[in-house]
């Protein structure tokens, strides 16, 4: 890939970057594949790129929260993550000159009318032991934008470092936890806030540091979001 002293060189000031159309449309077709088959099976219901969006929302609407919880277990240990985490490891190790290992999967999903699956602002590190950590996530089925809940991010406030003195949110049981830093005001003036929007094949990578959430949907389309975690093991020889 080229320029890559200027990703991390933008990496390093921003806390985040957007690489444009780094995965094909056969490795996003196998996610998209690998979702609707999975929800289709626990769910019990045929579900096409049309009518997925209506049964998450109605899901979510019912509260059967346990189900919508099973399909996306089930989605982030499946193949197309596998195939992928080796190739975000590559892109790292290029850029940092450093090694990296697999943390974890997971999904950001943004659903309209839903306050239980999104985060407020937060940093990544607060939820893990590990550190020296990097995140990277991509839309499937739908772009990424504001309308739909997309990421927003205070550009540069990794340079704040870890924020330790946070406030744990959780609205109800079955919620996400958010670890609120309690500067957030003071970030917030010094940080400019910027939304992510992205493509089907965009990928945003960024640092465990930078102070970001997602918003709240007001679309009738679910914004399906990959997350892949990789975690830096030791400098490249």
């Amino acid at each position: 890939m080229k320029n890559l002293a200027k990703l991390k060189k933008n990496f390093d000031n921003d806390g985040f970057i957007v690489i444009r159309k780094f995965l094909s449309i056969a490795e996003i077709k196998q996610f998209e594949k690998s979702l609707l088959k999975i929800y289709s099976n626990i769910t019990k219901k045929k579900l096409t790129y049309i009518n997925v969006h209506k049964a998450v929302i109605d899901a979510e609407k019912n509260k059967d929260f346990d189900l919508l919880y099973s399909c996306l277990k089930k989605f982030i240990v499946s193949s197309p993550y596998k195939k992928l985490k080796k190739k975000f490891s590559n892109l790292s190790q290029q850029i940092f000159k450093k090694k990296y290992k697999y943390l974890n999967s997971g999904m950001a999903i943004g659903i309209k009318g839903s306050k239980r699956t999104a985060y407020d602002w937060h940093q990544e590190q607060s939820y893990y032991s590990v550190k020296n950590t990097i995140h990277f996530q991509f839309p499937i089925i739908t772009k990424a934008r504001k309308t739909n809940g997309t990421m927003s991010v205070l550009k540069g406030s990794q340079k704040a470092g870890p924020i330790n003195k946070v406030k744990n949110i959780k609205l109800s049981k079955k919620s996400i936890n958010t670890f609120l830093p309690k500067n957030i005001n003071n970030l917030k003036k010094i940080f400019k806030e910027v939304y992510i929007n992205m493509d089907l094949g965009d990928v945003c990578m960024f640092s465990e540091n930078i102070v970001h959430k997602t918003n709240k949907s007001y679309s009738n389309k679910v914004r399906f979001v990959p997350i892949i975690r990789l975690q830096s093991t030791a400098l490249k020889k």
